[in-house]
């Protein structure tokens, strides 16, 4: 199953952005429209001077409503791209979400009095979920104009020299994960590199991309994804299928916080609920490894996520050869191989870790050097409010 690994929520703080300066702008406009001085000072000079003033009066009176009208319309767009609690949901939805709750409640896998404690927690938000996108692989013939691979593109910055130089650093800090990799699994530095890259940008922020490793919990959006039907999605069957999708992301989840230990609103995720560093759904978490050896698997933590990129590629046929690699690499975003005539994630990364192992080459690393990116913590709620 796939869906579109982007999050929803810049989406949407876009686009209220986007009212916001339309509405000052249309706000402007109106004022500049009122003659309000003409209006309060007083003018005296009969009967036609006090008829233009009624007429600007009324004038200036339905030109102030059609501001107030506009004010409301704008608050009523930020609220239907806003976050809405349990109780505002509207019915259909809270029958979904009464369903999703049963469903997992009589999981053997689940303890229905832990699923409760997540469906009454306060902090339990749903969300707008992706629109419907068709899997790669699977679009309509497309047209004679090739589109330009959007990982290789400028703006993305993905062959840029500081871009390959986060890579040098991140190998420099984890030098031990990195050899552990290679020498396990043999998944060289530079493969890891290029999904760390693309999936999170070794969890830095950047104005490409504010908030990396996602800025909701992931319990949140695949319980959005389940319950919310998007209006651009007209197919039943689909929206049906995303819900099989959630519910299944959504119980290994719940287990693999039961398991860890988790508070789920402190764990960020995509906006289809993939997690960490290494954008790993729920589903796929049995192949995460713990890397640094404290008897825990933490997705955020740099070490368990190389080691867990590698495992990831092994377990998907990554071996000596080179048509495995390539569709291990493939494998990791999601598709289908052979029916996929761009394969631009499997391209990228593949380009990505060419280039770094050049630059690698030409820029030793150094060993003593340090580094930590400034957007590791799990948690969400230092993060501005949208």
């Amino acid at each position: 199953m796939w869906f579109p690994r982007t999050d929803s929520a810049n989406v949407h703080r876009y686009r209220e952005t986007a009212c916001g300066l339309l509405g000052t702008t249309r706000l402007l406009g109106l004022l500049r429209r009122l003659d309000v001085g003409s209006i309060l000072t007083p003018k005296f000079g009969g009967e036609a001077e006090m008829f233009h003033r009624k007429m600007r009066l009324r004038t200036a009176t339905r030109r102030i409503l059609e501001l107030i009208i506009f004010i409301i319309s704008l608050q009523a767009v930020a609220f239907s791209a806003a976050a809405n609690s349990p109780a505002e949901l509207t019915r259909l939805e809270l029958l979904r979400l009464n369903t999703l709750h049963k469903v997992l409640c009589a999981s053997p896998r689940l303890s229905c009095s832990y699923v409760d404690s997540i469906f009454t927690d306060s902090r339990l938000t749903i969300y707008q979920p992706p629109a419907p996108t068709p899997p790669p692989g699977t679009e309509p013939p497309p047209s004679r104009v090739r589109q330009p691979n959007p990982y290789l593109t400028a703006r993305f910055g993905l062959l840029a020299p500081e871009s390959l130089e986060r890579c040098r650093s991140f190998v420099a800090a984890h030098a031990l994960a990195f050899d552990a990799a290679q020498k396990i699994y043999g998944v060289p530095r530079e493969v890891i590199c290029g999904h760390l890259r693309i999936e999170t940008d070794f969890g830095i922020a950047t104005p490409l991309t504010p908030y990396p490793l996602g800025s909701f919990p992931a319990i949140d959006r695949l319980v959005s994804l389940y319950i919310r039907r998007p209006d651009s999605l007209r197919s039943s069957a689909r929206f049906i299928q995303r819900q099989r999708f959630a519910e299944m992301q959504l119980a290994d989840l719940l287990m693999a916080a039961k398991t860890n230990n988790w508070d789920l609103f402190e764990i960020p995720g995509s906006s289809t609920g993939a997690i960490g560093l290494v954008q790993f759904e729920p589903s796929v978490f049995d192949v995460a490894v713990d890397g640094d050896g404290d008897g825990k698997i933490d997705l955020f933590d740099p070490e368990d996520a190389i080691l867990s990129v590698a495992h990831y590629l092994v377990m998907h046929g990554w071996d000596d050869k080179v048509d495995h690699q390539k569709r291990a690499v493939y494998a990791y975003y999601g598709g289908h191989y052979n029916t996929d005539r761009d394969k631009y994630y499997m391209k990228a990364v593949l380009a990505y870790a060419d280039a770094a192992r050049s630059y690698l080459e030409d820029h030793p690393v150094d060993l003593g050097a340090g580094f930590t990116p400034e957007l590791l913590s799990v948690s969400v709620n230092s993060e501005p409010a949208n």
